[in-house]
């Protein structure tokens, strides 16, 4: 019973993380006159995969990896169409820079967890 509160409580920690890294990296971005969209998609997607494993009580290897596979299809759905900012020489073109920024962050996250994991438990 235990493991479920804990996954319960892992789930609620994950949600409200990801709403306030997306938040704040939308805000950072805008304050340094960036596009905002790859920015918000690569700290979400660092904070969800870090944080799942993180919080997670056991099982934090194939926990982090699930984070990075739900992320990645929430980022997919979330994303929709991704044009260059007005600014930009392409302007208003479509373009995957957001979405693969977002999944190679997400597997960054995963790999830090995996080598972090090995290192917590050589010791």
């Amino acid at each position: 019973m235990s493991q479920i509160k804990g996954f319960s409580l892992s789930i609620i920690l994950v949600i409200t993380l990801f709403l306030i890294s997306a938040i704040s990296a939308g805000i950072a971005a805008d304050l340094m006159g960036i596009w905002k969209k790859p920015i918000i998609g690569a700290f979400a997607a660092f904070c969800v995969v870090m944080s799942g494993y993180i919080t997670a009580p056991s099982y934090k290897r194939e926990t982090a990896l699930i984070w990075l596979i739900v992320g990645a299809i929430a980022a997919w759905f979330l994303s929709g169409d991704s044009v260059y900012p007005e600014d930009h020489e392409h302007e208003y073109q479509l373009t995957f820079i957001p979405i693969i920024a977002t999944y190679l962050s997400g597997i960054f996250s995963l790999l830090i967890c995996l080598v972090w994991h090995k290192q917590r438990n050589k010791s």
